[in-house]
């Protein structure tokens, strides 16, 4: 498979306000998990190294032109002037194009001290964007050395994964190699996950393969990272990337998670793709997820494609119209459902129609009931959607209880008779 013309970028000026928006979501979705770094005294002194793999690139090479001259050079008090008044600015936009400046005359080696500044200024917190933009150039210049330092210093798991993924966004071998040896606390290595969005910005079908190196949590994580670099080039190549995914079971992951983004690309195609996936038990995972969008936007053709899979999948793909289906008319959603068959394997698509189907019809929610095959299930739900509809419309409920208490339990029967 011929891969498409991927953007090679560097955190020039123009490639850090682009990278300022990823920083942000990073910073945001990453947070929640919480975990300090981990301390490895070894990566730290490789990180005194300043001809790690980082060196090129605009901002680098400015840098360094600069380094060698005594005019480019502030001492650390002015330095820290300087970041305290770019940080006072009021406007964001203004703080960021002074931000940009200064990094890209700031020497390498004084990045640790601006950083670690910016980390203990009162309301850090507060400038996750612009701590993210200093981190990003940092890692471009001299990964080695800002890795250190989070390892050293302890790090949110934003910054773990900001770190590591500007490296790998440009040299992905020597910053996977890297991730993997370094430990992490909690269920997921935020260094991995890092190195693995970093490669997957530039070349996703490279990500693909580090992904089978992963394990767990984090492998989950780190594909859930790749999919919307996988998606932004279409559908025959998110479906390419799927098929060339070599372990079985992560394949079947990448079908179910990529599975909407690619019915909301092409429902039609969508399901032909799920329709010749060869694993049974994907497929019919796959099938629900792909009918539940299609009948989103075009409600008769979904219901066309559910009809004609074999039956060990038309079970499951009910579910996703039906649950649709229910929402806009449950009369016609009943009928269509009790038009598939009597296969006990339809309770799950006849459970989603009465839950859904509640808010809009009581009466037609519970009368559907008796078509669910488990007869605990199908009690239970007696009990629980009667008592519901009591508690929102009495006169009507009992109104239908009336009619309809030869197939309701006999306690129940009992007990709202005596209320």
């Amino acid at each position: 498979m011929k891969s498409p013309s991927l953007p090679s970028w560097s955190l020039s000026a123009g490639g850090l306000v682009l990278a300022l928006a990823a920083g942000i979501m990073i910073g945001r979705t990453s947070s929640a998990h919480g975990g300090g770094g981990s301390t490895d005294n070894s990566a730290a002194a490789a990180g005194s190294d300043r001809s790690g793999p980082g060196e090129g690139g605009s901002l680098s090479e400015r840098a360094a032109r600069r380094k060698g001259s005594a005019t480019a050079r502030s001492s650390p008090e002015k330095t820290a002037a300087d970041l305290q008044a770019i940080m006072e600015s009021a406007s964001r936009l203004e703080r960021t194009q002074k931000l940009l400046a200064f990094l890209d005359r700031l020497p390498t080696d004084q990045f640790g001290d601006v950083y670690g500044s910016m980390r203990d200024m009162p309301g850090a917190n507060l400038h996750g964007s612009e701590r993210s933009l200093i981190l990003q150039a940092w890692a471009e210049r001299d990964p080695l050395a800002a890795v250190g330092f989070l390892q050293q210093k302890g790090a949110d798991d934003w910054e773990r994964e900001t770190a590591v993924s500007t490296w790998a966004s440009k040299d992905p071998e020597s910053a996977f190699a890297w991730a993997l040896a370094a430990p992490d606390e909690g269920k997921v290595n935020n260094w991995q996950l890092g190195a693995a969005r970093g490669i997957a910005a530039t070349n996703p079908e490279l990500a693909r393969d580090y992904l089978t190196k992963m394990e767990g949590d984090t492998r989950d994580r780190a594909l859930g990272a790749m999919q919307p670099y996988v998606m932004q080039y279409g559908f025959d190549y998110a479906t390419n990337w799927i098929s060339g995914v070599g372990d079985g079971g992560l394949r079947g992951r990448a079908e179910n998670l990529m599975a909407r983004d690619l019915t909301n690309l092409d429902p039609a195609r969508a399901g032909q793709w799920n329709a010749a996936i060869t694993d049974v038990n994907t497929r019919r995972d796959v099938s629900e997820t792909v009918s539940d969008a299609w009948a989103r936007t075009d409600l008769n053709s979904a219901k066309a494609w559910v009809e004609s899979l074999p039956q060990n999948t038309k079970t499951e793909a009910a579910e996703g119209v039906a649950r649709q289906y229910a929402q806009q008319d449950p009369q016609q959603a009943a009928k269509w459902l009790a038009g598939l068959g009597n296969d006990p394997d339809l309770d799950g698509a006849r459970r989603i129609f009465v839950e859904e189907s509640y808010g809009k019809s009581p009466q037609a929610s519970l009368d559907f009931v008796s078509n669910i095959s488990d007869a605990k299930a199908r009690e239970g739900y007696y009990w629980r959607e009667v008592s519901r509809w009591m508690k929102d419309d009495a006169t009507s409920a009992r109104t239908w209880i009336a009619k309809n208490s030869n197939v309701l339990p006999p306690q129940l029967v009992q007990r709202l008779n005596g209320q």
